[in-house]
């Protein structure tokens, strides 16, 4: 093994001696994080009678299943179990159709009683923090980023300062570029930090000079490790992903399929469950098929699972797009009337004059 790696780093000072310094620094340093990686994942193989006799003992104690994490959607979580460790989670979507916005919501959640690692390859550290405060406080990130906030929305954002220590979080908007150096910062974190879960945030925005003319297999490469790591490090990793103009093009319907998962069939085939995420308001519609308002709702549809069944359920959104909740129907369509709120604090009902107006026959003694 040294007198490979001894090949390999001499190979790649020989066949860059007239590059870029920078560059071959680069290669040592990726050649290095692999070596680390490969010597640390390494397993003996185990009897199917130990591992059988394990998992019966598990069963046999009714404990709760330590490799599960809840999502926070209660339909979600009753129907799939929420997600697991050792998975790789592919959530998709079209621009705009709100995937952030549901990491954002997950992790918060999650991060609560596990740690978290968020990648964000998408947004700045700052814009997405903006996210996660508008999320927790309720006021629209538009008006946190403009600082156009009234003294009461200032005096919210201070009441909800102290409520960040509960949450076991993480944020990086690097390694956008290297792959390699990526692999290596979550090795750290899951050592030091206890990390359980991965958000990536999002696949299409990763990139690796293994295949860098070749997006496709670039793709495929990402997705496959983000996979091994999930695996080798029984971490749970949750990754968006783009979702192609397929779906736009298609006839009545415009839920996402499979077959839409942006640049390499290879995200479908590493992944354990893959999530669309889909809202009709998106396209338009005011309505769904069976007539009822689709105004704030969204679907979250499960059209893989390694590990169970198939489906859909629905959430909803708030006014500003701040969070998204569990659905309810009934909760939805009832609303209260402020101008009517206001009126009864205002003039309290009397019961008996209430009776009275009844023009009842019998005398109600009070």
């Amino acid at each position: 093994m040294k007198q490979e790696l001894k090949h390999k780093i001499e190979n790649i000072i020989s066949n860059n001696s007239n590059a870029d310094e920078k560059e071959m620094v680069f290669q040592l340093k990726q050649l290095l994080y692999e070596t680390e990686w490969q010597s640390s994942v390494n397993k003996d193989s185990k009897s199917i009678a130990d591992l059988v006799s394990n998992s019966l003992n598990q069963l046999k104690s009714n404990d709760e299943n330590n490799n599960a994490i809840k999502s926070g959607f209660a339909d979600f979580d009753k129907m799939y179990g929420g997600f697991e460790l050792g998975e790789l989670v592919v959530i998709g979507g079209r621009p705009a159709m709100g995937k952030t916005q549901l990491l954002v919501n997950l992790s918060l959640h999650i991060s609560q009683t596990i740690p978290v690692l968020y990648f964000t390859f998408d947004l700045s550290e700052h814009l997405l923090t903006s996210r996660f405060i508008s999320s927790v406080s309720g006021i629209p990130a538009s008006k946190i980023l403009q600082r156009n906030l009234t003294e009461e929305e200032r005096n919210t954002l201070l009441s909800v300062e102290s409520k960040w220590s509960k949450y076991k979080l993480f944020i990086n908007d690097c390694y956008n570029n290297s792959f390699t150096a990526f692999k290596a910062h979550c090795q750290k974190q899951i050592e030091e930090n206890g990390v359980k879960v991965i958000f990536v945030d999002y696949l299409q925005m990763m990139s690796s000079s293994k295949y860098r003319n070749n997006r496709e297999l670039e793709i495929s490469y990402i997705s496959r490790e983000l996979k091994n790591m999930a695996k080798n490090f029984n971490v749970c990793v949750i990754a968006t992903s783009q979702l192609s103009r397929a779906v736009e093009s298609r006839g009545v319907s415009k839920h996402p399929q499979l077959s839409d998962l942006r640049e390499s069939g290879a995200i479908e085939q590493d992944a354990d469950k893959v999530l669309f995420l889909y809202r009709p308001e998106y396209y338009g519609m005011e309505c769904d098929e069976e007539g009822n308002n689709t105004a704030g709702l969204a679907e979250i549809i499960l059209a893989k699972n390694r590990n169970g069944s198939l489906g859909s359920v629905k959430l909803l959104r708030d006014q500003y797009f701040t969070n998204f909740k569990n659905f309810d129907r009934y909760k939805n369509e009832f609303s209260f009337s402020q101008s009517r709120l206001n009126e009864t604090a205002a003039n309290p009902p009397n019961l008996k004059n209430r009776i009275d107006n009844l023009d009842l026959e019998s005398e109600v003694p009070f």
